[in-house]
Order: structure tokens, then C-alpha cells, then sequence
């Protein structure tokens, strides 16, 4: 199968995203042609380490690079852990002539890429993502961030890597709601930007879910290319990259609600279920376009439904504390169409009244 090398072209920087199978041999020729004689630490997932940590090691012994392992799940993204990694850094003599490594999912990207902008002011780091999640969105773009008790990814900066490796290999032995989880980001981008790459992943669907690996790369192919367009555009999320935020405003506040133990993906299915009902109350989203929505979050095997024991108040009240809000109010991408959002000037996300959303959220719990 052909690696893909594609670039991401900044204001002030340019790197490479690889994609393809068994492409981690690449890895170790891209450090030693770009970051020779650096003193390189690998930030690693706890259960990556477990299932890969021995070949990655083998693989870049040469390098003599210092492991930090980082246990999995949302709660790792945090002040304390950030702390624990940049002493093991300090406690290991790294300074400036360091590089750092990220090889996990998405919450290893976003931490691990915190440390990297902050630490000695800002040393380069490597994404190596190893879920679907990672390879088709938190790798690319440059956000970095934790979570604190008010909300998710309320700190952090916009910190862009030297490389991208995503090595589908991974792919293969994550679980079937781990693999699952990483789709929903896909859905959301077809519906954001792009109406053919929804109907093909609606006529694709059993193949997707198979895992077969000549579409899955033509699918996180597509996904790159369409979220290079956005993020060169808008690196620092000041107008066009809120579009990515469908289904995020609602997503990331059950996310919170739950104290981060739902996945991220089945949150932000939830999240475009209950945005795309706004959509159809305040922007005039067609029904039939509604349900096409629904239905490709239905045949990925995500619930059509909120749970009932969810407080719709406290959801709000967690939603105001969001990035996109404005004077304490929450702000909603919207819908025109599949494959279109609604845009006013450089405004990708708009408030909404109380009442509709409150409506939304009732009505996507029956």
C-alpha cells in the first residue's frame, strides 16, 4: 500500500503528515535527517506501551531515547501530570536540544504537545497517533491543551509538530469501540465540508467498520486534506476553524458531565444529534438532511439517543463555560446543509436561545 506524504503549510512553519502501513521505519530516518544529536524522550500511552513498546523501542534504540509512560484515558490530561512529565524531563538533564515524541491516542497528542510548547519556551516534538481518533483529527492542526474541573481543553496553546506519522498498523488492534470512537470525528467532517465523503461513508460503511485498510486510508486521507484546508487557513481558531466544533459545544460538555468516562466520539454523536435539531429549529436545516445525519450516526453503531438521566441544566450551565462562548453564553456551529455550515462574515458559531436548546436536548432524549 502507498504511504502518503502530505504537507501542512503554516505562516510560519511547514511539516509532513505520512499515512500508510508498517511506516514507522520512517520515523527513525525523519529524526536522523531532521534532529540529529537531540536528546529525544517518548511520551507514551500506557496501553500502547503495553501492545508496541518493545518494537518502538528496538526501532529506535540507536537513538537511546528516555520512555515516559502516561496512564490511558482523559483523566492523564491534567496540571499534575503535565508537571510529573517536565520533571522527569528536568530530573533527565533535557533543555533545548531536545525532542519530544507523542505515540498514542488523542489525550497523549494534546499533553504531550502542551509540554513540548511550553518546555524551555518551546522544543519540537513528533505526533505519532495510534487510534483512528488521532490519526483523522487531534494530530493534525497544533491544539494542544488539559482539562481542568471547568471544562475541557480550557489551557493550552496552539503548538505545531515537525511530523506527523500515522501508521495504520495500530489500527488493528484497537478495540471495536475504541476504533468506532475515532469515526464520529470523521462524520462530523463530512458533514461540515464535504457531501461525497458522507455518502461514501454511508455506502462504505461495512467495509469502514471491517477495517479495510485501502478505504480507511482513502477515508483518513480525505479527512487530512480537508482539515489542512482549514487549519491553514485559521491555525489560531479565530473564524473558520470553529467549524470543526460541530457537535463539540454540546459533546465536550457531556464529556464533563460524565467526568470524562464516555469516549469522546460517542459524546460528540450525541452532540451532533442535539446540534443538528438546533440546526433544523433556528437555521432551517431540512428534516430530510436531519435524518441522513442521524442515520450515518446510527449505521456506525452510536445511540440515537441522550440519556434520560441527563440534566439538561447542568449541561447548559457546563456549555457556557466553552471556548466558543460569548458574555456566558453558549455558541453552536449550524448547519445549512451536508457539506455546508452556516457563516456570517468570519462568525462560524452563533448563540442560541435557551428554550431552543433545552427543546433539542429533550427532544434527543426520546
Amino acid at each position: 500500500m502507498e504511504t502518503i506524504n502530505a504537507k501542512i503549510r503554516m505562516k510560519d512553519k511547514e511539516y509532513k503528515i505520512f499515512v500508510g502501513s508498517s511506516i514507522l521505519g520512517k520515523l527513525k530516518d525523519f529524526i536522523t535527517q531532521n534532529h540529529a544529536g537531540k536528546k529525544i524522550a517518548i511520551i507514551i500511552g500506557e496501553n500502547t506501551n503495553k501492545l508496541y513498546g518493545s518494537k518502538i523501542s528496538n526501532g529506535l534504540k540507536e537513538l537511546n531515547p528516555l520512555f515516559i509512560t502516561v496512564p490511558s484515558g482523559e483523566p492523564s490530561k491534567s496540571r499534575g501530570m503535565k508537571e510529573r512529565i517536565e520533571d522527569k524531563l528536568l530530573d533527565n538533564k533535557f533543555g533545548r536540544d531536545s525532542l519530544i515524541i507523542a505515540i498514542g491516542g488523542g489525550v497523549i497528542g494534546d499533553l504531550a504537545g502542551f509540554v513540548a510548547s511550553t518546555f524551555n519556551r518551546g522544543i519540537p516534538i513528533i505526533h505519532v497517533p495510534t487510534t483512528m481518533l488521532a490519526m483523522v483529527d487531534s494530530s493534525i492542526g497544533g491544539k494542544t491543551a488539559i482539562n481542568t474541573k471547568h471544562g475541557k481543553n480550557l489551557i493550552g496553546t496552539t503548538y505545531q509538530p515537525t511530523a506527523v506519522f500515522a501508521d495504520m498498523d495500530f489500527l488493528e488492534t484497537l478495540s471495536d469501540e475504541e476504533f468506532t470512537n475515532g469515526l464520529a470525528e470523521v462524520i462530523k467532517m463530512s458533514i461540515i465540508k464535504d457531501k461525497n465523503l458522507f455518502e461514501s461513508l454511508e455506502k462504505n460503511h461495512e467495509k469502514i467498520l471491517a477495517r479495510d485498510k485501502v478505504i480507511l486510508q482513502n477515508i483518513i486521507k480525505r479527512n487530512i486534506e480537508l482539515k489542512k484546508e482549514v487549519v491553514e487557513e485559521d491555525a489560531e481558531e479565530k473564524g473558520l476553524r470553529q467549524i470543526l466544533n460541530f457537535g463539540h459545544t454540546f459533546g465536550h460538555a457531556l464529556e464533563a458531565y460524565y467526568n470524562y468516562k464516555i469516549r469522546h466520539g460517542y459524546a460528540v454523536s450525541q452532540g451532533m444529534l442535539v446540534e443538528s435539531k438546533i440546526s433544523v429549529a433556528v437555521n432551517n436545516l431540512n428534516r430530510n438532511e436531519e435524518e441522513k445525519i442521524r442515520n450515518s450516526i446510527k449505521i456506525f453503531g452510536f445511540p440515537l439517543t441522550v440519556n434520560l438521566d441527563v440534566k439538561t441544566s447542568k449541561i447548559i450551565e457546563i456549555m457556557k463555560s466553552d471556548k466558543k462562548s460569548l458574555s456566558n453564553k453558549p455558541r453552536f456551529v449550524l448547519i445549512d446543509e451536508i457539506g455546508k455550515v452556516k457563516t456570517e462574515g468570519n462568525t462560524f458559531s452563533f448563540e442560541v436561545e435557551t428554550e431552543v436548546i433545552i427543546k433539542a436536548v429533550e427532544q434527543c432524549k426520546n
